[in-house]
């Protein structure tokens, strides 16, 4: 019984994300507007897990990671229109994201918007293996 508990606190796993090159390139006309979608991508034997969320014209990513709670490798659940830290249980509006408050929000993801795709540079990826 206690591990099914903790498997339903742990980190999830993800699809691999969309790589074209020297970026993960994202289609946000599959984007749903207010719904996180969640990747991976592995370096190594790490697993860098981070979202992409579409919140009217504006197009957002984020680490799976928390500022002040990325030690404890537990991620962001979606609960609604709230993304929830699953160490800490702090909730945040996902329209808010981009304000970053308080000290366990998520670790913004640098990406562009060109067109109608969404692409974040692998090189930005492999520097947050730190927080896996």
């Amino acid at each position: 019984m206690l591990s099914l508990v903790a498997s339903c606190q742990s980190r999830s796993h993800y699809p691999q994300a969309p790589v074209k090159g020297d970026y993960v390139v994202v289609d946000t006309a599959h984007l749903k507007d207010s719904k996180p979608r969640f990747f991976s991508i592995r370096f190594g034997t790490k697993r860098v897990s981070f979202f992409v969320l579409k919140i009217g014209d504006r197009v957002e990513s984020y680490l799976d990671a928390c500022m002040k709670c990325y030690p404890h490798k537990k991620g962001f659940r979606v609960d609604g229109f709230y993304l929830v830290c699953r160490w800490c249980n702090e909730r945040y509006p996902l329209d808010e994201l981009k304000r970053g408050f308080g000290s366990c929000y998520p670790i913004p993801l640098k990406g562009t918007l060109q067109g109608s795709l969404y692409k974040i540079k692998i090189s930005e990826l492999k520097r947050a293996v730190r927080f896996f």
